[in-house]
């Protein structure tokens, strides 16, 4: 496979986990100190990750430390990653309104449940949104193409033949 097709359409999991530290980071300084405008940052971040291709302002931080660093890359699979980064964006939108709403306890419930999937994340290397994905979404998309697909002639002469 060619590299720049490759880096074009995957996510390097070095990235990943160091978006996934500074998001730790953010959610703990918001829980901290209640502060709206973290959390919006937060909220914008993940939503430029879940919804674009752009990268976001985290991850483009995470791309220069990891240049600096000289970490290869190690390429992974985008989607199960979009659905954990439209899983945060859902977290952080939630710790922002219930912030707005002087609703500290549940936002400090649902910032915990964040940063400890980031910390899942940032050190194991286990994305809780990518387990999520493969449970729900995987076999939502598998039935649909299933039903797309249109078995060959071939296949559906021997299923005859072994009946």
């Amino acid at each position: 496979m060619n590299p720049k097709t490759i880096s074009k359409n995957y996510l390097d999991a070095h990235v990943i986990r160091l978006v996934a530290l500074q998001v730790i980071i953010i959610t703990t300084f918001t829980l901290y100190s209640k502060n709206l405008y973290s959390a919006i940052f937060l909220t914008l971040d993940f939503a430029i990750r879940a919804f674009t291709t752009i990268p976001s302002p985290l991850a483009f931080i995470a791309k220069i430390l990891t240049r600096k660093a000289r970490i290869k890359p190690k390429w992974v699979f985008p989607p199960p990653k979009k659905f954990a980064a439209a899983l945060g964006f859902t977290f952080s939108l939630l710790i922002t309104l219930m912030l707005t709403r002087d609703y500290v306890v549940v936002s400090y419930i649902i910032g915990s449940i964040l940063i400890f999937c980031a910390l899942l994340e940032s050190v194991f290397n286990i994305c809780i949104g990518c387990y999520a994905y493969n449970w729900i979404v995987a076999p939502i998309l598998n039935r649909r193409n299933a039903a797309t697909v249109k078995p060959k002639k071939k296949s559906i002469q021997q299923a005859e033949t072994i009946v």
